[in-house]
């Protein structure tokens, strides 16, 4: 409304501007004249060149510009190192990882043991870039699986990753949310970081027995920290 507001306006004065007046037209007068003794009396009040330079006053110097600290650029982090070991302490989750790639149809693989967890290998790495994807089956045929208590993990708990080189990463949750997998929003999951961080997922919600399926995931999104 503003906008088309100001439009108008400026409209308007143009319109007010374009063409001339007929009452104005050619009723410009013509410059006028000096008269001599006008001339002669401002040629002896001139002052001469010496005289401008006594009276004109020195120029002040310009005022100096502050200096304002430039903050120094964030390290660049590197690819990482592939991980090899998971310990959630709050849920007592001590476990070897396996590598899981992508599925024919375009999602992710799962372990194909119940109780192994998986790190995505065409995502993040710890140390790295991130995130590093980790998954795990919530429950078996059976029973309970190995990410069975992760909708236990609030903001605040911790994970550790192991790399391969035997050095290890430590992360703090930051944010714990339930995704529809119809729904499900992959770029904020997988999306690449130039950060640390950690994603743990399973499944949750309503098992569908029809598809053999949870109808949600759980994702812990978690950020690396001192250990």
């Amino acid at each position: 409304m503003l906008a088309g507001v100001a439009a108008l306006l400026t409209a308007a004065l143009l319109a007010g501007c374009s063409g001339q007046d007929p009452t104005l037209k050619d009723a410009t007068p013509p410059a006028a004249q000096p008269s001599p003794a006008a001339t002669k009396a401002d040629a002896s009040t001139t002052p001469t060149p010496e005289q401008a330079t006594a009276t004109a006053p020195e120029a002040e110097p310009a005022p100096a510009e502050p200096v304002t600290p430039q903050p120094e650029p964030a390290p660049s982090l590197g690819v990482g190192v592939d991980p090899a070991f998971l310990s959630i302490p709050d849920i007592e989750v001590s476990e070897d990882m396996m590598s899981l790639g992508i599925k024919d149809d375009g999602t992710m693989q799962v372990p194909n043991d119940w109780d192994r967890v998986g790190w995505f290998s065409g995502g993040g790495r710890p140390g790295g870039r991130g995130p590093t994807v980790i998954a795990g089956h919530v429950d078996s045929p059976t029973g309970p699986a190995v990410f069975f208590r992760l909708t236990e993990l609030e903001v605040g708990d911790r994970a550790e990753v192991t790399d391969v080189d035997g050095v290890v990463h430590a992360y703090e949750v930051y944010r714990v949310e339930n995704f529809f997998k119809d729904d499900y929003p992959t770029g904020e999951v997988f999306g690449a970081l130039p950060t640390d961080e950690l994603r743990l997922i399973t499944c949750t919600g309503e098992f569908d027995t029809s598809s053999q399926r949870h109808d949600q995931n759980r994702v812990v999104f978690a950020r690396a920290v001192t250990a």
